[in-house]
């Protein structure tokens, strides 16, 4: 059997799988695990996958990417994934304070035994859950009156989160793939406003296409001012190290023709 993903209708991918093991339907969400032999297992979350083989690579290159960016970040904030392992990835760094904002319990919960640090995350007193949703939380947020060193928007509202931002805050949302829309990825950096930085990057190697970001900046460079020791000085990693971050901001000449003077570097 195989497992097909669809992108914008202009190319789709096709994973090879041996069964369903569970299928799970919640608030907003739909929640399918298939087993794979090479992948190991495969959730599929309304049209997003998450690779169990293959978490490390989304996992650790959007943590240390943003926190290897900012000098001394403090708070972080992920929303719009159910992806645990990301903030796994961001509790190495014994510094930061990790928020996850994510309502739909019912599936998250049901990705118990697909996450390898489910338990250890939410045990971890440098981690808190946050069970909203976006507009309750922008509600209560008011009055808690937080702002965020790093936040990663990955569910397309990015926008909003803009104000939660400190005044050296580092924003990463996704983009539409930098080669297939090219045009698609230039209106996503327009829309993000004014910052000081604004740099489209991707993922290198990784299986899934829908991997293009952008990271925008209010202060920090993310190559001029990567903390090469504290990249260099990360432990118990298997994807991300200094080199690959410089090389993820790396585009082809005619994605740069076409971004410039809309992306910031």
């Amino acid at each position: 059997m195989w497992l097909t993903k669809n992108y914008h209708q202009k190319i789709q991918q096709e994973y090879k799988i041996e069964n369903k093991l569970l299928e799970v339907k919640g608030v907003s969400y739909e929640l399918e695990i298939y087993q794979s032999k090479v992948f190991g297992q495969i959730a599929r979350i309304n049209e997003t996958l998450l690779l169990q083989n293959w978490l490390n690579v989304q996992s650790e290159f959007l943590a240390h990417i943003t926190t290897c960016s900012h000098k001394e970040p403090k708070r972080v904030l992920i929303a719009g994934s159910f992806n645990l392992e990301i903030a796994y990835e961001f509790l190495k760094h014994t510094f930061l304070s990790v928020d996850f904002l994510q309502f739909d319990l019912k599936v998250l919960e049901s990705l118990i035994s697909f996450f390898p640090h489910y338990q250890e995350v939410f045990k971890h007193p440098n981690f808190t859950h946050i069970p909203q949703r976006d507009g309750d939380f922008f509600t209560q947020n008011k009055e808690r009156k937080y702002t965020y060193d790093l936040i990663l928007a990955l569910n397309g509202n990015e926008k909003a989160f803009v104000p939660l931002l400190s005044e050296s805050g580092i924003l990463i949302t996704k983009i539409p793939h930098l080669l297939l829309d090219t045009q698609g990825a230039k209106e996503k950096l327009e829309s993000l406003g004014n910052f000081l930085v604004k740099m489209p990057f991707f993922i290198p190697l990784a299986i899934d296409l829908d991997e293009s970001y952008c990271l925008a900046s209010k202060k920090y460079h993310p190559t001029a001012d990567i903390m090469l020791q504290r990249a260099d000085m990360l432990e118990d990693l298997e994807y991300y190290h200094a080199n690959l971050h410089l090389s993820a901001f790396i585009l082809p000449k005619s994605v740069k023709i076409a971004l410039f003077g809309v992306s910031k570097n």
